[in-house]
């Protein structure tokens, strides 16, 4: 009825299941570009917020953001630095906006400067500053 198998044999195969095995950890460029990290309304932040993945900021930050790709949400208002390769500002932000590809949607509000490859602003969306366009390197 019972059946004894050997630990050898177990601890044998267990290795070689582990070694196939893929840590999500350890597969950061696959997994990470799948995944969005989310600040929710309600949350206030004082400092930096620094991200090499996506990230979608629905708060309140005084300070610097730095990610991959970002979104400010229409509850979204920062005060400070943004800097991202792929933005979209749905929100206010107060302080310079940096990035490859920035889109100001019809709900945003931005006081500050816009440096930029690629810019699309929707109408309806309200800008004060300067737009600059900055050469990828």
């Amino acid at each position: 009825m019972f059946f004894y198998k050997s630990k050898k044999k177990n601890t044998a195969k267990a290795q070689k299941n582990a070694e196939a095995t893929v840590h999500p950890a350890q597969d950061r460029n696959n997994t990470q570009n799948e995944k969005v990290s989310n600040v929710s309304e309600g949350l206030e932040i004082i400092g930096s917020l620094i991200t090499t993945g996506k990230l979608r900021f629905d708060g309140v930050m005084k300070g610097t953001i730095e990610a991959d790709s970002l979104i400010v949400g229409e509850s979204g208002f920062i005060d400070g630095k943004l800097k991202a390769n792929d933005a979209v500002i749905l929100g206010q932000v107060k302080g310079s906006v940096t990035g490859k590809k920035v889109r100001l949607a019809a709900t945003s509000k931005i006081h500050g400067d816009t440096y930029h490859e690629v810019i699309a602003i929707e109408d309806g969306a309200t800008y004060e500053g300067s737009i600059k366009r900055i050469t990828g390197s």
